[in-house]
């Protein structure tokens, strides 16, 4: 998988620095389920922190320290490199398969906005759960996007809809899809139609609630994603209906007990 990520840095890294549907998606909806008001010296670890956007965001949510973990070298050299650059130096970057990862501390948050995407099995989606809960507080929060885990009018993705968003969905298997059933997302880079793409994985709703409750969170629930209101106001909501009423991805949150 490192391989795979390396040879697409530079292009996903323009994607997330140029598709403003990041920060009113991802981001909006990422800041409004954190359990405080702010990150203010707390700790967050960040699984899959690709080029490094979310962990940046944790220290911009006034955040102590940030440890930020990604699986491709190159990916992980452009998220120092907009460090290097900016002089930060709250978040510490670790090149690692997160499911070699055993425990790095008891933080206040870990989110992983990409991870559970990736796991390719069962076996693989339950090792990458561990690792966020052995590595929280107890009493603190989880935070993941997953694909829309509900087969019907919200999925698949109508791609003639997500494209305005710069992303494309193409499932593999011609019927509905079943766990593990492999996702070629293509992420487009610019308005000239360039793309990248990369295969992900999809979950149901059983199996995701199934798989947390036996890592041992509690509190498991699928939540709404939201835009960001002066984005939401600029683009008008026919713009913003499909990806809030047909959500290709949601977001889930979990406690530890």
């Amino acid at each position: 998988m490192a391989s795979k990520f390396c040879g697409i840095a530079e292009e996903i890294s323009n994607y997330y620095q140029t598709n403003y549907t990041n920060t009113t998606f991802e981001e909006y909806t990422l800041i409004s389920l954190l359990p405080y008001e702010s990150l203010r010296g707390k700790t967050v670890l960040d699984l899959s922190c690709i080029t490094g956007w979310s962990s940046r965001l944790a220290v911009k949510l006034g955040a102590e320290s940030v440890i930020g973990v990604g699986i491709s070298p190159k990916m992980v050299d452009i998220a120092k490199k907009f460090e290097e650059e900016t002089g930060g130096s709250k978040i510490k970057y670790i090149v690692r398969d997160i499911v070699d990862i055993d425990k790095l501390g008891e933080f206040d948050v870990v989110w992983a906005i990409y991870l559970l995407l990736h796991a390719k099995d069962i076996d693989n989606l339950k090792k990458r759960i561990q690792v966020a809960y052995n590595n929280l507080k107890p009493g603190s929060r989880f935070i993941a996007f997953v694909f829309q885990p509900d087969v019907g009018d919200s999925w698949p993705p109508d791609n003639t809809q997500t494209k305005k968003y710069g992303r494309e969905f193409k499932l593999t298997s011609n019927d509905e899809p079943h766990d593990g059933d492999e996702i070629i997302v293509s992420l487009y880079t610019n308005d000239d139609g360039q793309k990248v793409s990369f295969n992900t994985y999809w979950y149901s709703r059983k199996t995701l609630l199934a798989v947390f409750e036996e890592t041992g969170f509690v509190n498991v629930k699928f939540q709404k994603v939201q835009v960001e209101p002066e984005e939401y106001a600029k683009n008008g909501e026919e713009y913003w209906r499909n990806i809030l009423e047909r959500p290709f991805l949601i977001p889930i949150t979990a406690e530890k007990n």
